[in-house]
């Protein structure tokens, strides 16, 4: 799920069957419904023909907005990922529709190198792939040992480079560049894990899981590659429990983290210790989860479409 950046109203929600949708949450209205289908089968490769003709479902693992709000990015868990222009109120274009990986998109991100507006993927392939808005791939990391889990591309005054993070819990950095990765650090927990700065872009975070299930939440250093804080409130698990948490997002000088427990919980930046958190009574399983950038946050605001996200079907 992800907010529009500007409309913070309009919440975009992939689903498992290939559809995503957009929804005015104020009015529970939905805007824009896109099921999935293949816009030109013979631009596929063979391999992915196959592996459709075996089993054609067609997840979504991750919807996304460019930063100024006019397109959609949608990665399936099986090679594609379909770029769409939106126009208010209620329609979706179809823009680009890229192979860009061997196995499932994981993650997809847009980002401005050169001032240039690109669009970030990573894969199962364990690779980093950049493209331009042709298609046309620009730039392929390669690098982690284990498939690409998420990308956090960023920039520091005049520096553009992408955080990446790999299902055995390594974090490593790229510049725009054939130069390899210039950072090597492990995540705690050693698994799956997110990178993500704060809204003032000045401070990173890290939140993930152990392949036993527990949570873990941290601020980094990043001069050093080092921990800075840890954040607490999380529970420990049972012994082949693995629910942690799913994904997470800071807004303003707070942090959220949804999916442990089935519990949306709640940080300020500067203090390690858990403010408040909302039980969804079951409503955030694992496997569909997700964290939402909230623009106008507060621990007692704008949680509704959060915490009932039972009500946007698809």
């Amino acid at each position: 799920m992800d907010f529009h950046p500007s409309r913070h109203t309009l919440l975009l929600v992939g689903s498992a069957n290939g559809e995503f949708t957009l929804w005015e949450i104020g009015l529970r209205e939905r805007l824009v419904s896109k099921p999935f289908k293949i816009w030109d089968m013979q631009a596929c490769s063979a391999q992915f023909q196959s592996v459709l003709a075996k089993d054609s479902s067609m997840p979504i693992n991750r919807v996304t907005w460019s930063p100024d709000g006019d397109l959609i990015g949608v990665a399936f868990a099986k090679h594609l990922i379909h770029l769409y222009a939106y126009q208010q109120p209620n329609e979706a274009r179809q823009v680009l529709e890229i192979e860009a990986h061997s196995g499932g998109v994981n993650d997809i991100a847009f980002s401005r190198p050169n001032k240039q507006l690109c669009v970030v993927t990573c894969g199962d392939d364990k690779l980093i792939r950049v493209w331009d808005m042709h298609g046309q791939k620009i730039y392929s990391f390669e690098g982690h040992e284990a498939p690409v889990y998420s990308i956090c591309p960023h920039h520091k005054e005049t520096i553009q480079f992408i955080f990446s993070t790999s299902i055995d819990g390594k974090i490593k950095a790229w510049l725009y560049d054939n130069a390899g990765s210039r950072v090597d650090y492990d995540a705690p927990g050693k698994w799956c894990t997110t990178m993500l700065y704060s809204a003032d872009g000045t401070r990173l975070f890290s939140c993930g899981t152990s392949k036993e299930g527990d949570s873990h939440l941290v601020e980094w250093n990043e001069s050093e590659g080092s921990i800075k804080r840890t954040y607490s409130g999380f529970r420990k698990k049972a012994s082949g429990v693995v629910q942690g948490v799913v994904q997470f997002d800071t807004a303003q000088n707070h942090i959220l983290a949804a999916g442990e427990d089935n519990q949306i919980k709640f940080w300020d930046v500067d203090n390690t210790n858990m403010l408040t958190f909302i039980d969804a009574d079951g409503g955030l399983p694992v496997s569909l989860c997700s964290l939402l950038y909230l623009p106008t946050f507060s621990p007692f605001s704008n949680l509704t479409s959060v915490h009932s996200n039972r009500a946007f079907p698809g």
